[in-house]
């Protein structure tokens, strides 16, 4: 299972399952991802340490590097 917030991957899930009323159902792997993403409703793109800044983070610099070889 992988969890929805940070992206980080286990092979024997021991985390919490938040099923919505919409059916679709979002796997946390430990307490900080779960508050961070249903109560505190922060950005994950934004966070350091989750899986998404990182791949946000390459993006950008990507697209910053493809300038610069225009110019």
């Amino acid at each position: 299972m992988k969890c929805v917030y940070c992206g980080k991957e286990e092979n024997e899930f021991k985390g919490l399952q938040v099923i919505h009323n919409d059916g679709s159902i979002s796997y946390f792997c430990c307490k900080k991802c779960r508050k961070n993403s249903l109560k505190l409703k922060r950005d994950r793109k934004k966070l350091k340490w989750t899986e998404a800044y990182r791949i946000a983070k390459a993006k950008i610099e990507k697209d910053a590097k493809k300038t610069a070889e225009k110019k």
